[in-house]
């Protein structure tokens, strides 16, 4: 299947023809009028489970806790430890020009990835968390395989009825390329990192 990214271009032509010529000895005025106007690039309302009161497009996702025993065992992309689920709601789409959505996700914010596609939290965070990746996996329309965050992979693809559709996901943590449970273990700390994503409308 094909994907496209839809933009909207504009544009404005604005003609006034002046009328017949006025008379020499009868004054006139001239001045200017400024039109206003709004072009958006936007064709879908965004919006992580239908969570309305958030500004823009940037939004926060909270795993739960867990602990550096649970990471005794090698998990990889399968894992499922402290694993959350996120929806990206889309609403308002244009009914005309949008029929299905498709997210990508590329690492942001100082985060990268692996070429298994895990996502590496940035390493010099304060109080951060060693040796723990992320790991993203799609959640529902027929897809419950792995995202790899800057790969061109995904698969999940949403229907848009009457401008409104859903892309379901889930994030878990898993270890670090660079894990060993004797020599390179996990330990305590916090886990931040950042995906930006492109939704892709056909």
């Amino acid at each position: 299947m094909s994907f496209k990214k839809y933009s909207l271009a504009a544009a404005v032509a604005l003609v006034i023809s002046a009328g017949s010529a006025m008379a020499a000895d009868v004054p006139s005025d001239t001045g200017t009028v400024t039109f206003h106007g709004l072009v958006s690039s936007n064709t879908c309302k965004i919006s992580v489970d239908n969570k309305i009161d958030q500004n823009g497009n940037d939004f926060d996702v909270n795993l739960d806790t867990v602990f550096v025993k649970d990471f005794a065992n090698a998990l990889g992309a399968s894992s499922t430890l402290g694993e959350k689920n996120f929806t990206l709601n889309l609403t308002e789409c244009d009914p005309a020009t949008v029929t299905s959505a498709s997210a990508q996700f590329d690492s942001w914010g100082g985060s990268s990835s692996t070429s298994e596609g895990m996502l590496v939290p940035p390493a010099n965070l304060q109080d951060a968390a060693a040796n723990v990746n992320l790991v993203l996996s799609n959640n529902g329309n027929s897809n419950t395989d792995q995202v790899k965050v800057d790969q061109t992979n995904n698969t999940q693809i949403a229907t848009v009825t009457n401008g409104i559709g859903n892309l379901f996901y889930r994030v878990a943590y898993t270890q670090g390329q660079g894990w060993d449970t004797t020599n390179n273990p996990v330990t305590a700390g916090t886990v931040q990192a950042q995906v930006a994503f492109t939704v892709i409308y056909n």
